[in-house]
């Protein structure tokens, strides 16, 4: 059995240039906690959303489509907008990932937010996991879809930022007869791990994790101090949003610099 984190952001906000060093630091998190691995899924359309996988393929090395970071497996992944107003998780090689960002009327790296059916029709044939995130959150819910196009999602996920939902998430999974992962939702390495997602695998390569995952051999796991862990990374990336906004200070997802102009100079 492998404990992966099936959902977690290297950058602390879709807005900020992509740091490396966030990569490292979740890296050392995850591995603190005991995480097989963690799979990195930012928002398509955020900005640079490529660079992150550039810079995989130039640090890591890279098996079954899997990268390994001191002994950890980093898979790549990314959450895509539903139109409607609801987001999905994708896992698969960067190559699967690249072909399924061209596939739409423009790419999803460019902000194109496909609706739910056009989604599920274009990605139905890819080598990919389709997962659906945050099923009850507000304002992003995917209950609000009709039952038929739901199943047609690989699992549901528990997310660890949705605290109280559990049950509803477990009897809306049985009751579509979808398995279940979770994934923290992190956006700093402080949340990482909160949830994550029991697979019952044997090795850690892109297409033993699809397999596990659409058949089902899955179920989660929580970590210690997690509404704690949460609100703690949530209050930091507030922080450091308020702190970009109100003092122009350029940040990449690490420690805060100030912009240093050299107008008039």
């Amino acid at each position: 059995m492998k404990r992966i984190d099936t959902h977690t952001h290297p950058k602390i906000s879709k807005h900020f240039a992509f740091d490396p060093a966030s990569v490292t630091r979740m890296v050392r998190m995850a591995r603190r906690l005991g995480l097989d691995g963690i799979a990195l899924t930012e928002h398509f359309h955020a900005t640079g959303f490529w660079s992150i996988h550039e810079h995989l393929e130039r640090t890591y090395p890279c098996h079954g489509g899997v990268f390994r970071a001191d002994g950890l497996a980093l898979i790549p992944g990314a959450e895509v907008n539903i139109g409607e107003g609801a987001h999905a998780i994708v896992l698969g090689e960067v190559a699967e990932l690249r072909r399924l960002d061209r596939a739409f009327a423009q790419p999803l790296s460019h902000g194109y937010e496909p609706a739910l059916r056009e989604f599920l029709d274009v990605t139905e044939y890819f080598e990919i996991a389709r997962i659906g995130a945050h099923m009850f959150r507000r304002g992003k819910e995917l209950g609000k879809f009709p039952t038929n196009d739901l199943r047609r999602f690989d699992a549901l996920e528990v997310n660890g930022k949705d605290f109280g939902t559990e049950l509803m998430l477990l009897a809306q999974a049985r009751a579509l007869g979808l398995p279940i992962v979770a994934g923290s939702d992190a956006h700093h390495w402080l949340q990482i791990g909160v949830r994550h997602t029991l697979m019952h695998t044997d090795e850690i390569r892109i297409r033993a994790i699809v397999k596990t995952i659409k058949e089902g051999l899955t179920g989660f796991g929580t970590h210690p101090y997690t509404p704690l862990r949460v609100k703690a990374a949530k209050s930091l990336k507030t922080i450091t949003k308020v702190l970009r906004k109100c003092y122009g200070w350029r940040i990449t997802g690490g420690t805060p610099r100030p912009v240093i102009s050299t107008a008039g100079a």
